[in-house]
């Protein structure tokens, strides 16, 4: 067999090469040709007729290709893959995806260009404390190492641009800082109906709520307002801090808030109280079997500053 080149012109008048895969034979003692197949212009197949020609001229041809290949393969790159899904998961089983989602007015479903969603964007985010703990700053590397992407299964990847000591685009950086302003506006609203996923999810059954806080440091000035010098659990009396409440359930966080560093024990008690009354007026409406906790704060002043906490339920 071997190949054949015919001229043959197009609808447009134009002529084109062909390339055909010819056989000859004996017939009657008469030399004779057929062909075996059409393979197409030659101008397409101008790059893979050394293979072909290889084919057709038997095994040293073969041998000699086979050898070629035989040379190490190397992945250009692997993205971990992974992590991400198992954190998506466990996002969607707890319902926060459907819970952010209802954050966002319908007027305003409609993303811009190239903007994720708020779920998406605080997936993001969790996954990247979850994976590799940092800062927004930060989450850039790990986007080039681990393969994130939103629902609609598009790549997530950092906007580089060297600006003085970041590495990174201003505007899409700020883009991260803003997520987190996002989800504070709505800080309680989300606590309330996690809660309420938990504990149809792990048949939480509540008989004590306990409560406990903490405290951490700035080395600079820390935010305006919150960063005040205060007892300090860390021994950093000489550095600005903010205290962090904490409610915990069976051994889930179900709410926290962040004080001002000065404030005293019994002024974030007097907070949960505060917002214990106001527990009735933001139950949800219309959600058939959603049991409703309330927190009520009891300052002893001649316990130590003790707090104990009751859970009130109703159908």
């Amino acid at each position: 067999m071997y190949l054949r080149t015919v001229r043959a012109k197009g609808a447009e008048g134009v002529e084109l090469e062909y390339i055909r895969l010819v056989e000859a034979y004996w017939e009657n003692g008469r030399s004779k040709q057929r062909v075996i197949a059409n393979l197409g212009r030659k101008d397409l197949l101008a790059p893979h007729l050394e293979s072909l020609i290889e084919l057709l001229g038997g095994a040293k041809k073969t041998k000699s290709r086979s050898a070629s290949c035989t040379e190490p393969i190397e992945a250009t790159h692997a993205a971990c893959w992974g992590p991400m899904l198992v954190a998506r998961c466990l996002w969607r089983e707890l319902g926060l995806e459907s819970i952010l989602d209802g954050l966002v007015p319908k007027t305003s479903s409609v993303q811009k260009a190239g903007r994720l969603p708020l779920a998406d964007r605080v997936l993001v985010l969790v996954a990247n404390r979850l994976c590799r703990p940092g800062s927004e700053h930060a989450l850039a590397q790990w986007l080039e190492s681990d393969f994130v992407c939103g629902r609609d299964g598009k790549r997530i990847l950092a906007h580089w641009k060297q600006q003085g000591r970041v590495r990174v685009d201003l505007n899409w950086l700020q883009e991260w800082y803003r997520t987190l302003d996002q989800l504070l506006a709505h800080k309680e609203r989300i606590e309330v109906e996690l809660f309420g996923r938990l504990r149809d999810l792990f048949h939480l059954q509540v008989e004590m709520v306990f409560y406990d806080l903490t405290s951490t440091y700035f080395e600079g000035r820390g935010p305006a307002g919150l960063a005040e010098f205060g007892y300090s659990r860390d021994g950093k009396g000489r550095n600005r801090q903010v205290q962090v409440g904490l409610v915990m359930i069976n051994g889930w966080p179900i709410a926290h808030q962040v004080f001002e560093g000065g404030l005293r024990d019994s002024g974030n008690g007097r907070h949960w109280q505060e917002r214990s009354c106001r527990s009735d007026s933001t139950r949800p409406r219309g959600t058939a079997g959603v049991s409703w906790w309330r927190l009520l704060a009891d300052h002893r002043p001649g316990a130590g500053s003790a707090y104990a906490f009751w859970l009130r339920c109703s159908a």
